[in-house]
């Protein structure tokens, strides 16, 4: 990448990068929004519930996908922006390698605690049999999701963000026709949700992973040694996103158990839907992090480090406006978004109620993501691992636990927006600490 370039087209760069992973990250969204609308309105509320269930299962798989990748990809940028080709290609092939072993033990032992798991979450009967039929299959597609994920951080490491967006499309493509293949048309039920994803995730390695033998490539597979401190720089790197997800998985263990032991069913199904849209919404901020991350790792090996600040702060004031554009419109099409997946009357009166609570997150919460992920991408683990540990463990599970035993579900809706503020100005301070420093030096 051309440093003078970069430093002068800042915002064309930054968006020439983020575009692609926007795209990726919604296309992603709208994989999971339609899983939803099919298993909501062709199996039934309940189905739907029994996937939200094992959302902490995903979200583990998530955050190694992320703290492997984003880590492995922060050093291979690194080491591009200094121009050692050879070091990146051996880092390249030993962050596969890695992600691959941890994925498929990490299958195998949540394969054995499937029974412990539902008991703990007070599942039984239909919503048992839901979960099983679902996550049983997904086990297999999520090891894939892993390796897809991180082939496309190192795609867009290579300069070729474009080529994510298309394998992206692709992907969304089929998994509305297979879902309705299987769901709607074989009636599967809520196994052919789940064989449709396992399709979409083998297409999306295969088409990726022949990226990589393209004659043009800055980085590809090759020989490697293993390399314990490129694994222990690499775990640091990612560790902020892995905690990040964990504590989302841990999150939404606890609110499942919260919404369960206060609301019942009807409450998971509320948060599900709901979820769906933040879950959108965070993986535009994810996918602008990500377009940030690249750049401002080759910067900061080049030195280059008021041009990462500027670039961050562009960053924050677009996602603002972003989340203002979310906010506006689910409060006002609430409801009609909430009957979109055959929800009872009473969960739409849910759902509307929750928007109006969740304004505040849509404001806020691309400013946590943002510099969380720009800490990461300078190399200052600390501070990104503080930022995340903050909003998915520390506040949220102290609010989790206390709201909604104190006002029910709307005790529920105000866990995320209390969350985002109380950390945005942790964040505010930390970014204050590394402008003063950067100045200084």
């Amino acid at each position: 990448m051309n440093i003078e370039y970069l430093k002068e087209h800042k915002t064309k760069t930054l968006l020439s990068f983020a575009i692609p992973s926007i795209i990726a990250m919604l296309l992603q969204t709208v994989i999971t929004v339609t899983d939803g609308f099919f298993t909501g309105n062709y199996v039934g509320e309940s189905a739907l519930a029994a996937i939200n269930l094992g959302l902490p299962v995903l979200y583990f798989y998530l955050g190694v996908g992320l703290c492997i990748g984003v880590g492995g990809s922060v050093i291979c940028g690194k080491l591009l922006g200094a121009g050692d080709r050879k070091k990146a290609c051996e880092v390249f092939s030993q962050t596969h390698i890695t992600a691959l072993t941890v994925s498929i033990v990490a299958s195998l032992l949540f394969a054995i605690l499937f029974t412990p798991l539902l008991k703990v979450l007070h599942a039984d009967g239909e919503l048992c049999g839901y979960f099983t039929e679902y996550y049983r299959i997904m086990l297999f597609a999520y090891p894939l999701m892993i390796i897809s994920t991180i082939l496309g951080m190192f795609v867009r490491a290579d300069g070729k963000p474009q080529f994510c967006m298309i394998v992206s499309v692709i992907g969304c493509v089929l998994n509305a026709v297979f879902d309705y293949i299987m769901v709607v048309k074989l009636k599967i039920g809520i196994r052919g949700s789940a064989i449709a994803t396992l399709i979409v995730q083998i297409v999306s390695v295969v088409l990726q992973f022949t990226y990589f033998f393209g004659k043009d490539r800055n980085i590809r597979f090759c020989k490697f040694k293993f390399d314990k401190n490129v694994n222990r720089e690499t775990i640091f790197n990612g560790s902020s996103e892995f905690i990040g997800e964990m504590a989302s998985a841990i999150s939404m263990f606890a609110f499942n158990y919260v919404l369960m032991k206060y609301v019942g069913t009807e409450g998971v199904v509320a948060f599900t839907v709901l979820g769906f849209a933040v879950y959108g919404y965070s993986m535009i901020a994810i996918g602008f992090g990500q377009g940030l991350t690249t750049p401002v790792s080759i910067l900061w090996g080049a030195e280059e480090k008021r041009t990462t600040v500027e670039l961050r702060k562009i960053t924050n004031k677009i996602l603002f406006c972003i989340g203002f554009v979310f906010a506006v419109c689910f409060l006002v099409f609430s409801r009609k978004y909430a009957g979109m997946f055959g929800c009872s009357n009473e969960v739409v009166d849910m759902i509307s109620t929750g928007f109006r609570f969740f304004t505040v997150t849509f404001l806020i919460m691309g400013y946590d993501v943002i510099n969380s992920m720009y800490f990461t991408g300078c190399g200052d683990a600390k501070s990104s691992a503080i930022i995340s540990s903050l909003r998915g463990i520390v506040f949220l599970l102290i609010f989790a636990f206390i709201f909604p035993a104190l006002w029910g579900m709307n005790g529920v809706w105000l866990v995320t927006p209390t969350t985002e503020t109380l950390t945005a100005i942790i964040s505010f301070m930390l970014i204050r600490k590394q402008g003063t420093a950067i100045r200084k030096g």
